[in-house]
């Protein structure tokens, strides 16, 4: 159900759309829904663009499941002259998407970013550091809720954790997360940890070691972070300039290639 905002025929059709069948939808403020077709030659190109949903509401939550079986089942129609069938009839119940983890997921992104900014600058002062380890921790948070987590969001999030202690000098949090992150990553998992996270894991337990004044510790743990294969060479590229940044806490290693 919605009202037609723009049209010109036979190009461009924009419109607002409430999803009038489900009560909790149709509360919510109307969305837009825009058509446009480009011709292509002999066949045109079909664009639908659905935006103004005001966040993960439960119009986009319907309409992000709902959009890809009509839109292939006028494909198939126009093509074939026949309809694509109805959806579901293999009998598998409908995937509903997880709102909440959804939600976690862009707060989980964003604070993420947060703690990367603030880390990028040098003229940090105490009040931004406490932001900064909030901010490592909100992430963390936010991702263990998150809609698609894996074992791999777990691991980083710890090495995040570890990373921001051990910059600020605080050994004792930053060899707690780096275990833990060593932890996830060596556990048995859902096959998302990369090799590089196995790195990144040892390069935190060495940076930890280095910050608490233990460097015979810190440069078997450093070595042994340069020694994992990253098979993926812009990931190796990533993580060697990684390990050589400082803060190193006095401790002279030979650089990684």
């Amino acid at each position: 159900m919605g009202e037609i905002l723009e049209s010109e025929r036979p190009r461009r059709l924009v419109m607002t759309f409430t999803m009038a069948y489900d009560p909790e939808a149709a509360a919510e403020p109307p969305s837009r829904v825009t058509w446009e077709i480009e011709p292509l030659g002999d066949v045109c190109r079909l664009k639908v663009t659905h935006a103004d949903f005001g966040g993960l509401s439960k119009t986009w939550a319907n309409a992000r499941d709902g959009w890809p079986p009509l839109l292939s089942g006028l494909k198939t129609l126009l093509e074939t002259g026949a309809p694509l069938g109805p959806v579901g009839a293999d009998g598998e119940p409908a995937v509903a998407a997880d709102l909440e983890g959804e939600w976690h997921r862009e707060l989980g992104v964003d604070a993420n970013m947060e703690v990367w900014a603030l880390l990028g600058r040098t003229d940090r002062t105490a009040e931004d550091d406490e932001v900064m380890v909030r901010a490592a921790y909100a992430s963390t948070y936010h991702w263990s809720r998150a809609a698609r987590r894996t074992v791999a969001n777990e691991a980083r999030g710890e090495w995040l954790l570890s990373h921001v202690h051990a910059v600020l000098g605080r050994a004792d949090l930053a060899r707690h997360h780096a275990e833990r992150s060593l932890t996830a990553v060596s556990a048995p998992g859902d096959g998302s940890v990369a090799d590089f996270d196995l790195a990144y894991a040892h390069e935190a337990k060495a940076r930890a070691a280095a910050c608490a004044g233990r460097l015979d510790e810190a440069a078997r743990e450093r070595a042994a972070a340069a020694a994992v294969s990253i098979a993926d060479e812009e990931d190796r590229k990533i993580f060697v300039a990684d390990l050589e940044a400082e803060p190193w806490y006095g401790l002279v290693a030979t650089p990684a290639s």
